[in-house]
């Protein structure tokens, strides 16, 4: 009876001196794939890459066969691996000398050290000599896991990456523009900018969140004596100032809402729900670029913020930073320097 492998035709079945290993073969593509994946830890430039590919392309098989010597030998001349892969004789020889100190290429040298091949009377080759391929189907498995340790590796440099960007717009958010730590800041940029290993990237995280942490345990009277002053506006009595516990119990009446934002009421007058009102006044947000301060303030609770977003808006026109004025109002709200009341005041005419 004939075996599923008997049945195959002879240029589908797998060769098992390939891997080593009695498994499938990986075709020369596939592994070359593979070496591409791992570029960067082997250190291996874009034109150790082009030359690999091109001596993949002188074997005519698909399959990197040891049992075979045109399944596994290049015998081209640096000459014609030059030409089809764009570079020069002398680049060839200095890539090639690159490839084989990595353990990607062995050398089966020639007594006069030239590439040659010996055919057989029906053309096919019996015997040659050149740059032997074998290396990258014998060492698949150990490329295969540096391969995914590599991916690994990107996907954590990747969230810390992301984490430093989302803990420095946080810290930028607490601050004023004033007060910002220019040289952590450049240094940030730099960093970012770069592709900075895994230490590099936990460091500055760590420096960014122990400096927001810093600014997070800040007792409020240390700031209170920087704290700005809204139109000249300035209470005496702590007690009428706001928290973030109190403030979700702040009730403003309707009637003086619209007195002191007719514009912010008319762009919601005709929001059909409560959700639709809280995305028109996202996307005034947006249009004020309060950025991530539009977030802190929020956690206000819906009274405190409409009433900041429309004091922002009916002096849109006067504000040069829209988002440094709303941090400030945040900032004052939250260290007990401002009552809520005073959002409630119409500006000045001119």
């Amino acid at each position: 009876m004939r075996t599923v492998q008997g049945m195959a035709p002879a240029g589908a079945r797998s060769s098992h001196h390939a891997t080593g290993q009695g498994g499938i073969a990986q075709t020369k593509w596939q592994l070359l794939k593979t070496i591409e994946d791992i570029r960067q830890p082997l250190g291996l430039k874009g034109t150790s890459i082009s030359l690999l590919r091109a001596m993949i392309s002188f074997l005519r098989v698909d399959h990197i066969d040891a049992a075979r010597d045109d399944g596994h030998i290049c015998f081209a001349s640096n000459s014609s691996l030059a030409k089809r892969a764009h570079v020069s004789i002398q680049t060839v020889e200095r890539h090639i000398g690159k490839l084989v100190s990595l353990g990607l290429l062995a050398r089966r040298s020639s007594g006069n050290g030239k590439r040659w091949a010996r055919r057989d009377r029906k053309g096919s080759i019996v015997l040659a000599t050149g740059l032997s391929l074998l290396p990258l189907a014998e060492r698949y498995p150990e490329f295969l896991r540096m391969a995914q340790d590599h991916q690994d590796l990107k996907n954590e440099l990747g969230r810390l990456r992301d984490m430093c960007s989302a803990a420095l717009a946080n810290l930028k958010a607490k601050l004023m523009p004033e007060n910002w730590d220019e040289g952590l800041f450049s240094r940030a940029r730099k960093l970012l900018k770069r592709q900075p290993n895994k230490q590099a990237l936990s460091d500055l995280l760590a420096e960014i969140t122990m400096e927001i942490s810093e600014l997070t345990c800040t007792e409020p009277d240390d700031l209170r004596d920087t704290a700005p002053e809204i139109e000249g506006h300035k209470e005496t009595s702590k007690s009428q100032y706001v928290n973030k516990e109190t403030s979700f119990k702040i009730e403003v009446g309707q009637e003086e809402m619209e007195r002191a934002y007719p514009r912010l009421c008319a762009e919601l007058r005709f929001a059909k729900n409560q959700d639709a009102c809280h995305r028109l006044m996202d996307d005034i947000a947006g249009y004020l670029s309060l950025g991530n301060t539009w977030f802190a303030i929020k956690d206000f609770g819906p009274a405190l913020s409409f009433m900041i977003l429309g004091y922002l808006l009916e002096r849109s026109e006067t504000i040069n930073n829209h988002r440094g004025y709303a941090f400030k109002i945040a900032q004052d709200l939250s260290n007990k320097t401002l009552d809520w009341r005073t959002l409630l005041k119409r500006p000045k005419s001119n």
